[in-house]
C-alpha cells in the first residue's frame, strides 16, 4: 500500500512579494525617466541644495512638467512602500499585519499618503494665497516634492532588503530610514527659511503660514503616537 504524501499548506511572504512588486514597478518608472530626461534627479538636487540657498527663482522647466508629474508618482510609492516595510518589519506596531491583509494594508498606506500629499499641496496654496505669499507657497511645494523625489531615492535600497534579513538588521534599516527623513526634512526647513531671509520676506504672515502647516500637524501627530 502506498502511503498518501501529507499536504503541505504553504505559507506565503506576503509582506517581501508586496515589496519587490512596488520595487520593480518604481525601478521601471525609474528607468523610463532616465532615457526621457537623464539629468533630471541632478536638475532636482542642484535646485534643492543651491538654488534655494541663492535666493533665485526656483526653475521650473516647462518641458519636464509630465517627468516631475512621474517622479510624483515614484514618490508616492517609494515612500508608502517604506512606511509598509516600517509597518510589517518594525516591531512596533501590529496594524494590518494579519495574514491575507497585506495588500489592503499597502492600498490604504499608499491612499493616505497621498491624499495627505495633494491636500498639503491645496493648502500649501491657499494659505499662500491668503498671506499673499503664494509664489513662496508654490516654491515651497517645489521644495517639498524634491525633498520627497531624494527620499524616494534613498528608500528603495532600505525597504528591498528589509524582508531578506534578520529582524534586527531590518529595524537598523528602518531606523536609517528614519534618520534621512528628519535630515532632509529638516534640511528642508532651513532651506525655506533661508529663501525668505534671502528674499527679505521673513516677517510675521510667513512665520505663521509656516507654523500652521508644518510644526502644527506635527505637534498633533506626536499627540497622538504618545
Amino acid at each position: 500500500m502506498y502511503e498518501l504524501m501529507p499536504i503541505i499548506d504553504r505559507v506565503k511572504d506576503w509582506n517581501a512579494l508586496i515589496i519587490l512588486v512596488m520595487a520593480v514597478v518604481i525601478a521601471v518608472l525609474y528607468i523610463v525617466i532616465r532615457m526621457i530626461y537623464p539629468d533630471f534627479y541632478r536638475m532636482v538636487a542642484y535646485r534643492m541644495f543651491v538654488e534655494n540657498f541663492s535666493g533665485r527663482e526656483i526653475t521650473k522647466p516647462t518641458d519636464v512638467s509630465s517627468i516631475e508629474a512621474l517622479t510624483t508618482i515614484i514618490s508616492l510609492l517609494s515612500i508608502s512602500t517604506m512606511l509598509f516595510a516600517a509597518v510589517c518589519y518594525s516591531g512596533l506596531t501590529t496594524i494590518g499585519l494579519e495574514y491575507g491583509s497585506e495588500w489592503k494594508t499597502m492600498l490604504k498606506i499608499l491612499l493616505i499618503f497621498s491624499a495627505f500629499n495633494f491636500g498639503r499641496g491645496l493648502t500649501n496654496l491657499f494659505f499662500g494665497f491668503l498671506f499673499r505669499i503664494d509664489k513662496y507657497a508654490a516654491n515651497y511645494n517645489t521644495l517639498i516634492l524634491d525633498t520627497e523625489r531624494i527620499l524616494s531615492f534613498v528608500f528603495v535600497p532600505l525597504f528591498v532588503f528589509c524582508p531578506f534579513v534578520s529582524a534586527v538588521t531590518a529595524k537598523i534599516l528602518i531606523w536609517i530610514a528614519f534618520a534621512a527623513v528628519v535630515l532632509l526634512v529638516g534640511f528642508q526647513y532651513v532651506t525655506f527659511f533661508f529663501h525668505l531671509v534671502k528674499n527679505k520676506f521673513l516677517n510675521h504672515h510667513s512665520i505663521l503660514y509656516f507654523c500652521t502647516l508644518e510644526v502644527l500637524p506635527i505637534l498633533v501627530v506626536i499627540k497622538l503616537a504618545f
